[in-house]
């Protein structure tokens, strides 16, 4: 049966990020969390901030994911002009329609994201925000948000020790996977490797199959 395309934009707000650190790889492979019967698709990636001011390391991940960077930089004394345009960006989508939005993911803290999040719930919309932990409890945004993500789970400190490759996409594609059916249909696995690595082929590598592949990754603790 072929699949139907579930089209994602993500925006970041960089300067509202910029005092985390975290790896953006991460990050985007969490976005792809969805049922095996969806095509996840980064229609739009998109990050705002005064470029003169942005943060090196995060800019380089950004760039090297090739999202489209839009330059706010400050008038006067005024505040960044981040916020308001990404979420005039964001809700232009709804009347362009093309591509069309599914699912909405936004990286900031900042709670003026929710009269956009609200907005584009009322049309159908999936919204998702990453943000720091100690927005949680924060009830303005667990109110406007279908998903909450926290930076400190993609710092580079906490993500697990990892020493290959094929390894880092298991663990990848496990974690957009539905935690509650695991590991009934660990199987499910190998069709999201090859959705986040086109390239991949188990055959090719030091496994040869992917039952071997599974059994590996139980050892290493990948697997409960």
């Amino acid at each position: 049966m072929r699949k139907h395309n579930l089209n994602i934009a993500v925006y970041i707000d960089m300067e509202n990020v910029a005092s985390s650190e975290f790896v953006l790889e991460d990050v985007m492979n969490s976005f792809l969390s969805t049922d095996e019967d969806y095509n996840c698709i980064f229609a739009i990636k998109a990050a705002y901030g005064n470029q003169n001011a942005a943060k090196k390391t995060l800019k380089t991940q950004i760039v090297e994911h090739n999202f489209n960077i839009i330059d706010t930089p400050k008038i006067g004394n005024e505040k960044n002009r981040a916020d308001l345009l990404l979420s005039l960006d964001a809700f232009e989508t709804l009347y362009l329609d093309n591509p069309r939005i599914d699912r909405y993911c936004f990286m900031t803290s900042d709670a003026d994201f929710t009269v956009v999040a609200d907005k584009l719930r009322k049309f159908g919309k999936e919204v998702w925000l990453v943000c720091k932990k100690s927005d949680k409890d924060r009830a303005i945004l667990t109110k406007s948000f279908d998903n909450l993500l926290f930076l400190e789970n993609y710092c580079p400190e906490t993500t697990p020790k990892i020493t290959s490759k094929i390894e880092r996409l298991f663990v990848q594609a496990v974690r957009n996977m539905n935690q509650s059916k695991l590991p009934n249909n660990v199987s499910v696995a190998n069709d999201k490797m090859k959705a986040i690595d086109p390239s991949f082929q188990v055959s090719n590598t030091e496994y040869k199959t992917f039952m071997n592949l599974i059994k590996d990754m139980e050892k290493k603790g990948h697997l409960q």
